[in-house]
């Protein structure tokens, strides 16, 4: 209690002064969504979405704990025994929060630890062990997700290009993780939880993978966006590609080019990781023994007054019955959208929270 009075009373310093603690009463099992904001605006937010009610709630965070702001740059949210981690990236900063209340729990700071700088994905090993990629660290930071405790770090020996040397999101098969790394690079690690260490690594043809699942039969399919091919700063060619690989072997089974992505390319799969969903403009849905991805999407991007598609930012899956949960971020500026449809592209719902929502998190 008194780690958790210390950690809100430093987050007030930069709040709303004389804002009140809001009490959010009896939730139920709900939709957690991060929304990153603009980088160095400190925007970022929390909605909470009732799938019963349709009812949203929005700022959760900044009500819920007397105005304190969640930071610059939220980059992922997930749920591990009742509490909401949050990453955010541009502060440096991950926080606990409990799911039933939305208060402060805990807080780990790049200051706490030796390596971590930018924090982007949380991977929880076991109940006293998770891991934390980073945007610019050759380190995954290892901490322990019940005290908010640094624990250790593990040394990715990428070097860095651009000034990155990033990892990304995590997956598991058996006794290993496999992590991929983004920004300037082209490459897997394979990571040992048994001896917190990188063991192994696969190189890929593209450029830059940017996000990860794994399927049922211990397939990681991977998507590349293949870099930046315009601007100042071009990198790669900007096609992505959708790879399947064998998490027991590390072999590369499959390799598809697909269209150029205006916004940001992303899988998840389902309940019972039979079947993908891919953002890639629209989102496609493919079963994982297809021999590639349908040349139809399966849902459209909506398209504004102007006939631009918008920009689909993020996606989830409730672990529960497979509903689709799609997060536009229109032009960057504006509230967001999110969509929820059903497991057959059905739309349930449609409804605002804050600027760029890109993750979700289910209770």
């Amino acid at each position: 209690m008194l780690l958790a009075a210390l950690v809100l009373s430093a987050a007030c310093s930069d709040s709303e002064s004389g804002m009140e603690p809001e009490e959010f009463g009896e939730l139920g099992r709900g939709v957690i969504i991060l929304c990153e904001g603009n980088f160095n605006a400190g925007n970022s937010t929390l909605s909470y979405y009732n799938p019963e009610t349709r009812e949203v709630e929005n700022g959760v965070f900044r009500r819920a704990n007397g105005g304190a702001r969640l930071g610059d740059t939220g980059q992922s949210v997930s749920i591990h025994d009742g509490v909401a981690y949050v990453a955010m990236e541009n502060s440096g900063v991950i926080w606990a929060l409990d799911t039933a209340t939305f208060k402060v729990k805990g807080k780990l700071e790049a200051g706490d630890t030796e390596h971590m700088i930018n924090p982007r994905y949380i991977h929880f090993v076991s109940d006293g062990k998770a891991y934390v990629t980073d945007l610019y660290s050759p380190y995954i930071t290892v901490f322990n997700p019940k005290t908010m405790q640094y624990v250790g770090s593990i040394p990715t020996r990428q070097e860095a290009s651009g000034g990155y040397a990033s990892t990304e999101e995590m997956h598991r098969w058996g006794n290993r993780v496999f992590v991929n790394c983004w920004s300037y690079s082209n490459k897997i690690l394979v990571v040992d939880i048994t001896k917190d260490e990188v063991t192994d690594e696969i190189v890929l043809d593209s450029w830059q993978p940017k996000s990860m699942v794994m399927d049922r039969r211990g397939k990681l399919w991977v998507v590349t966006d293949g870099g930046y091919s315009t601007g100042e700063d071009a990198f790669g060619d900007n096609v992505p590609h959708l790879y399947r690989i064998d998490a027991e072997t590390l072999e590369v089974e499959q390799d598809q080019t697909l269209d150029v992505d205006e916004a940001n390319v992303q899988l998840v799969v389902n309940p019972d990781s039979t079947w993908l969903y891919l953002i890639n403009n629209d989102i496609y849905r493919m079963s994982i023994t297809a021999p590639h991805v349908p040349v139809r999407p399966f849902i459209e991007a909506e398209r504004g007054a102007d006939g631009r598609r918008h920009y689909l930012y993020g996606i989830g899956v409730n672990p529960r019955n497979g509903e689709l949960y799609v997060a536009d971020a229109v032009d960057y500026r504006q509230s967001g959208v999110v969509y929820r449809y059903t497991a057959e592209g059905v739309l349930v719902d449609k409804f605002r929270v804050g600027i760029t929502p890109n993750g979700f998190a289910f209770q």
